[in-house]
């Protein structure tokens, strides 16, 4: 062929004729399929057979008596503990008022499944630790649950703030053994802090009279100043008491620490904050700071 006549094809109009020319000299089994030609070549000898497929897997058989085949484990979850069973109490309400020979004082924890016997004209009022129930019974002998009381021979009155959401309790990872809840307004910087958050500026602070025996001196610290001075301290015979109304004003969202002192050392203490914003109603057990070991 001239140059003349390859100059007048192109590169592509060469391949394919090669190729024509080419396949037109193979013989006939050469032109059949990739995976025929593959099929038909010999295997060489000395090679392992082939091995068969492995079964399917078929799942494990139900026990007798179970038509289902068995599912995935199920993890069941944590009951939600009392209110403030990390603050070292199960209570689920506190006394907010009882008449003599109730059984029971002012600020005395309740439990589920306690039972209070009142004489026939005998009242109590329970605060419950979530901040949304009051009850007030008048005789009968009252069974504690862990929302509510019922009483048998006796009257129960409820009030219960419409729309009221309970504080939930939050154990931070910090958590000492106690422990501590909190509804936290802002953050407070440097310290991992464990509080309580209360709607007023009238704290009750409360602590086991037999854990923390021959406490005689309650004190507040303003721990958002210098040097954590000392706000107020007061002498005390109970296990408990209220912030005077006549005392320092607390701030609004300003860390405080409560400390309870015997024997000239602290022994059990609280973190807490106020929070008017709160959608809790205001009643004694949402103004409590119970105190746990230092």
């Amino acid at each position: 062929m001239g140059v003349g006549r390859l100059t007048g094809l192109g590169l592509g109009s060469i391949a394919a004729a090669t190729v024509g020319a080419g396949l037109a000299l193979l013989p006939p089994a050469a032109l059949a399929g990739p995976f025929d030609v593959i099929r038909s070549l010999p295997i060489p000898s000395g090679l392992p057979a082939p091995k068969p497929a492995a079964p399917a897997a078929t799942a494990p058989a139900a026990p007798a008596g179970n038509t289902a085949a068995p599912g995935p484990m199920m993890v069941t979850a944590n009951t939600q503990p009392s209110p403030l069973h990390k603050l070292g109490t199960d209570a689920v309400a506190v006394v907010e008022s009882a008449t003599p020979g109730a059984g029971v004082q002012m600020m005395d924890y309740v439990f589920a499944k306690q039972t209070i016997k009142l004489p026939p004209k005998g009242k109590v009022s329970l605060s419950y630790l979530s901040g949304c129930l009051t009850e007030t019974f008048t005789g009968g002998v009252i069974t504690v649950g862990q929302k509510d009381a019922t009483v048998a021979g006796g009257v129960r009155t409820q009030a219960q703030r419409p729309g009221c959401k309970p504080p939930n309790p939050i154990v931070l990872a910090s958590a000492s053994e106690a422990g501590a809840t909190v509804n936290r307004i802002t953050p407070f910087t440097g310290v991992s802090w464990d509080e309580r958050t209360l709607k007023t500026a009238a704290p009750v602070f409360k602590w086991d009279k037999d854990k923390f025996a021959g406490v005689t001196t309650i004190r507040i610290r303003d721990m958002e100043k210098p040097g954590d001075p000392v706000v107020w301290e007061a002498p005390v015979t109970k296990d408990w008491i209220a912030y005077p109304a006549t005392a320092a004003k607390l701030a609004v969202g300003d860390p405080y620490k409560v400390e309870a002192v015997a024997g000239g050392s602290v022994v059990a203490s609280a973190l807490f904050s106020i929070d008017p914003a709160l959608d809790v109603s205001d009643s004694m057990a949402s103004r409590v700071v119970p105190l746990s070991a230092s």
